[in-house]
């Protein structure tokens, strides 16, 4: 439902949507594109291929069924940025922080420990989400 704006003289509608923001890719300031999946939308960088997940959307897609599908790029070529370190968050412009995954110290991203969101170089979703479900079936199958 649209509800009334009143601006100086000017009467408009306010959408129910979101204005769209264009974000720029904290690693290659390349612009980013909505990728969905499912209800879940995230940012891919047209340019080298990264993802950027709003609070919680990559643990959400970790158990999404085909989700890898949305890491599209390399990871060789995801690998490259690893050594970039000073990452400005696009949605917030806090500084980010470097960290590794806790179930798989070999995948590295950027957290913004403001708004909370993560950014994973190309290919690091793909074996994020992979290691997810391996390890749930690991744990299904160990002896106990």
């Amino acid at each position: 439902m649209d509800a009334p704006v009143v601006s100086g003289s000017n009467i408009g509608t306010l959408s129910a949507e979101a204005p769209t923001m264009t974000m720029t890719c904290p690693k290659c300031s390349a612009p980013m594109e909505p990728v969905t999946h499912g209800d879940v939308t995230v940012d891919r960088c047209t340019s080298c291929r990264g993802l950027w997940f709003d609070l919680m959307e990559q643990r959400n897609l970790r158990a999404a069924p085909a989700a890898e599908a949305i890491d599209t790029g390399s990871p060789v070529a995801g690998s490259r940025s690893d050594e970039q370190r000073r990452i400005t968050c696009p949605r917030c412009t806090a500084r980010m922080t470097h960290l590794r995954d806790v179930d798989n110290r070999t995948i590295e991203y950027e957290y913004c420990p403001v708004c909370h969101g993560a950014f994973f170089d190309a290919g690091e979703f793909a074996r994020y989400r992979d290691d997810g479900f391996l390890g749930t079936l690991r744990a299904m199958f160990r002896p106990g």
